[in-house]
């Protein structure tokens, strides 16, 4: 009977993945950080496939190589979702350093049988620890991700997180088993390690699943005045006197350009489209709401739904779609937390067209400085 060996049975998952991200995945940074880390990912498993299916001299010597490229991949791929990337470019070189010393002991192993594996596994237990810390850390550091997906976005770095620190237990159990039994058991070691990967990828779909459908892209140069994309944060910090300051800058653009209605919006283009650090943005929203910026960027979206099912008869999914939503999901989670009530039920309860419109102000940020008249402009 025909079998498939575990390894390149992961590879076909892989490379599903793989398909599925080029073709429905999400656009921009975080698009071309998976598909960057997956292709990464399906080259390593098939060059274990090959190694623990023929077991020649090359697969022995390509597959730690092959192995100790993928946590600096992983690594610049998701640190490279924050605002700080091109601060962070000129430390590239760092990742190459564990690279070059893999590489050497892989070459010299037959002379000075350095403990390479050990070193492969050390290396993925610290880039899997960093990743994981980054998942942690504020939405700022996600600053490329659209704001609707950070969270998503977060989960998934967080498992390719875990997934490396899994595979340096893998590859530790396998350095031990060498050193103790001469490799008996490293096969059965490497077949249990792919099902739980099996486990991962199954996760990491489902996490992928979460993400917006991809949209058209929307240039920043198109109706906002030119921004210089190098300015130093320390400048920043002196041109803004406060978290007011932020907020207002923010509602102006909301309110005069409608950016709320970019599907695809970041929070490094809200930040470049203010000329304020995504940080700053960031810390002053949490601060004054008590919120993430998702989800004050979703009140701008529902307050303009609330507007359009008060005074017009269109379809719920249009005005959904016009107000920046791509998921029906998020946008009904979304309206019950601002409102209370479903879109529909909104609709139903709302005042008729030719009645007198509300006096509450659009958007959050006026909401927010006209309840306390110590913050009005």
């Amino acid at each position: 009977m025909f079998e498939i060996p575990l390894p390149f049975v992961v590879a076909l998952l892989l490379a599903i993945l793989l398909v599925r991200l080029i073709l429905r995945g999400p656009g921009g940074q975080i698009g071309r950080s998976l598909c960057i880390f997956v292709a990464a990912s399906l080259a390593l498993v098939m060059m274990v496939g090959l190694r623990w299916q023929f077991d020649l001299l090359v697969f022995r010597f390509l597959r730690p190589l092959c192995a100790a490229m993928l946590p600096p991949i992983a690594w610049m791929c998701f640190a490279a979702l924050g605002a700080q990337e091109k601060s962070r470019s000129r430390l590239v070189w760092v990742h190459v350093i564990p690279v070059l010393i893999i590489f050497i002991a892989s070459l010299t192993w037959s002379r000075w049988h350095f403990p390479v594996d050990f070193l492969i596994a050390v290396q993925f237990a610290g880039y899997g620890i960093a990743l994981m810390v980054l998942a942690s850390r504020g939405e700022e550091r996600f600053a490329q991700a659209r704001l609707g997906d950070v969270g998503s976005v977060r989960g998934i770095v967080a498992v390719v997180g875990g997934a490396l620190i899994f595979s340096a237990v893998v590859d530790g159990l396998i350095a031990l088993d060498f050193r103790i039994t001469q490799g008996t058991n490293a096969a059965a070691i490497v077949g249990y390690g792919q099902l739980v990967v099996l486990v991962v990828l199954a996760i990491l779909m489902t996490r992928l699943g979460r993400l917006s459908p991809q949209a058209g892209h929307s240039d920043d140069t198109g109706s906002a005045p030119a921004i210089a994309t190098k300015q130093d944060d320390r400048q920043a910090d002196q041109d803004v006197a406060g978290d007011d300051a932020i907020l207002a800058a923010i509602d102006d653009v909301m309110c005069r350009l409608h950016l709320y209605r970019d599907p695809d919006l970041t929070l490094d283009r809200l930040a470049r489209r203010v000329v304020i650090p995504a940080r700053q943005i960031s810390a002053a929203i949490n601060r004054r709401f008590g919120r993430n910026v998702s989800q004050v960027v979703n009140e701008y979206r529902i307050a303009e739904a609330q507007s359009l099912l008060r005074e017009t008869d269109k379809p719920v999914t249009e005005i959904m779609f016009e107000c920046g939503f791509q998921t029906k999901s998020n946008f009904n989670r979304e309206f019950l937390r601002v409102t209370g009530m479903g879109p529909r039920a909104y609709r139903a309860a709302a005042p008729h067209p030719d009645e007198p419109e509300s006096d509450q102000p659009f958007g959050p940020v006026k909401t927010l400085f006209l309840s306390d008249p110590k913050r009005r402009e």
